[in-house]
């Protein structure tokens, strides 16, 4: 074995013909020395792999025992980094990307080492995402006479999740570069949601006002808060007769916000399996269906098929589920933190919701608990957003209006506060966005608003002499040949 380079540990042949290292790569968490063992047929082999593991201890962080895998690593991420610091809604985005593409198209291959990622794996992986089918809206897109696909937003979220996740593995030194970085961006197009016309929300409010809950309708339409901040409002923030030269006004500083239930029990696989109620089989962990089973009665499928055994979902289904529900948590962003003017006629509207509510109170009693929620249900629960979309829905069909999704109310609210010719810094305050270039996607200029600018323009370049140019035009006609 020729002289080894400075600092490179001692390689030397054992009694079994291989060639052995040990490399100490830094301390572990007891403090004793953390000491690798590195072995191969050959000494320029040993060499290679002391060479790698050197190169990836100089660049810090903990060094793995081996080269983790593209999975390993993102499950690591997702649940370490990325949940206890990000809101939950990102955390469950990025979980279902994670478990549904990335994971089955690429997580065998290793972050660095033998079998590393490639760009051309990433590469990959969006093609086949960018032909995935989806469900949701196929209906649509079976009558324009194609196919229900993935959206380019979804694929360039999933290249921006995965350029973070790798950027941190670069860092902790798990990975020695970021691919992500070495190929360019999916592109998408922004999706817009269109606002109503000025006719629409004349209609949409006309009709709330006979709603019991109109209030929270106007609020939508007029002040274009999100729905959980709406659905989030408590009385105690709801300041209807302020003191002094103050004005009506609502804090927004919370949401109501449905999380998933987690398993509470010591063996979710087995809560799974247990019984239920009227499914004397359980809910998901069984075998496939017996003959004569009903379950899923009209369904060419039948059952479900049974979960592999590491299984660990349904927690919904479990006892002692602990964590999900409706649960009030901190708005979107420090900017989301706001106070928003109410308008007299909403200050009225509350007013009359909060009588409705203490005769309801009267009415039902001990059972009734709205935890100071100024919306809730008739029986004085907290809303949920599937139910509060409901209602606008039907809302939608007495007004005479097309089905749109309900975040519309909010667009229109900032398109009609543009159009009254409110400053759009205004508008972003009121909506609560960070940026305003955000504020810039919600909002679209009205046409009224267009036509006025072109008229000025006009005006302008052609000094009032629109007249006297058209009967030049029709006297001489066209010069060009």
């Amino acid at each position: 074995m020729p002289r080894q380079p400075n600092r490179r540990p001692k390689i030397y042949k054992g009694a079994d013909g291989l060639w052995h290292c040990y490399v100490t790569v830094g301390t572990r968490p007891d403090g004793k020395l953390d000491r690798r063992h590195r072995q191969g047929e050959t000494a320029t082999e040993v060499a290679a792999k002391v060479d790698e593991l050197l190169e990836r201890s100089k660049r810090g962080g903990t060094v793995p025992k081996r080269a983790e895998t593209v999975g390993q690593w993102l499950t690591y991420w997702v649940e370490e980094v990325v949940r206890p610091t990000r809101a939950w809604g990102t955390y469950t985005a990025y979980r279902a990307l994670i478990d549904n593409h990335v994971v089955p198209q690429i997580g065998s291959w290793r972050l660095d080492g033998a079998r590393r990622l490639e760009p051309e794996h990433l590469e990959a992986l969006y093609v086949r995402m960018r032909r995935t089918r989806i469900r949701r809206g196929a209906a649509a897109a079976a009558a324009a006479g194609r196919q229900a696909t993935m959206s380019g937003a979804t694929i360039l979220k999933t290249h921006r999740m995965l350029r973070k996740a790798l950027k941190d593995a670069v860092r902790r030194g798990r990975a020695s570069r970021n691919v992500a970085d070495l190929i360019d961006p999916p592109t998408a197009r922004a999706g817009r949601v269109a606002a109503h016309t000025l006719d629409e929300t004349q209609a949409i409010i006309t009709t709330a006002m006979d709603d019991p809950m109109a209030a929270r309708w106007l609020i939508g339409m007029l002040l274009g808060p999100r729905q959980g901040e709406t659905l989030g409002i408590r009385w105690h923030r709801a300041h209807l007769d302020p003191p002094g030269a103050q004005q009506p006004h609502v804090e927004l500083e919370t949401q109501l916000q449905r999380r998933t239930w987690q398993h509470g029990c010591a063996d979710p696989y087995a809560c799974g399996a247990a019984p239920r109620p009227r499914s004397p089989r359980g809910y998901h962990h069984h075998d496939p269906c017996p003959p004569g089973c009903r379950r899923h009665a009209g369904r060419a499928r039948g059952c479900p098929p049974p979960c592999p055994p590491d299984c660990a979902g349904h927690a919904r289904h479990c006892p002692q589920r602990v964590g999900g529900g409706l649960v009030e948590v901190e708005l979107k962003t420090e900017r989301s933190v706001r106070s928003l003017p109410l308008p007299p006629v909403v200050v009225e509207l509350l007013r009359a919701h909060r009588a409705r509510q203490q005769r309801q109170y009267e009415l039902i009693g001990r059972r009734w608990d709205p935890q100071g929620l100024v919306f809730t249900t008739a029986w004085g629960q907290p809303l949920d957003a599937g139910q509060d979309h409901a209602a606008w829905e039907a809302l939608l069909v007495r007004a005479g209006v097309a089905d749109s999704r309900l975040h519309a109310a909010r667009h229109s609210a900032g398109t009609n506060l543009v159009a009254t010719g409110t400053d759009i810094r205004v508008v972003q305050e009121i909506l609560g966005h960070t940026q305003l270039t955000t504020t810039q996607i919600y909002v679209d200029v009205a046409q009224a608003v267009k036509r006025e600018a072109v008229d000025r323009a006009v005006a302008a370049l052609m000094d009032g002499n629109l007249a006297a140019l058209l009967q030049r035009d029709g006297a001489t006609g066209p010069t060009r040949t």
